[in-house]
């Protein structure tokens, strides 16, 4: 499933095996895309389980950034009772998310 922010990007679901990339899409959206093409948002179902190649870096641009000392997070979804607010997270193991 794909944030509200991204339904005017193209997207289609997310695969098993795929090698996702972040990108920044429309007014400052940043979602996953596959390296072959970034116009298209990869959207995950809640509890995917991802692995990334390095440890996970939060944005310079967030007041929060920073390392996070995990390579592993679970896709999931928060604030569903607001319409209007991003819903997409990650959880990892130590027990940061970020969204």
């Amino acid at each position: 499933m794909c944030d509200f922010s991204l339904h005017a990007v193209r997207s289609r679901p997310a695969k098993v095996g795929d090698k996702l990339t972040t990108r920044m899409f429309n007014l400052g959206t940043t979602g996953f895309c596959a390296p072959e093409d970034h116009g298209m948002a990869v959207c995950l179902l809640p509890g995917t389980e991802l692995s990334f190649a390095d440890e996970v870096r939060r944005a310079n641009n967030w007041p929060w950034n920073g390392q996070i000392r995990c390579r592993t997070a679970v896709f999931r979804q928060i604030n569903k009772n607001n319409r209007c607010t991003h819903h997409d997270a990650l959880e990892f193991p130590d027990g940061n998310s970020c969204c």
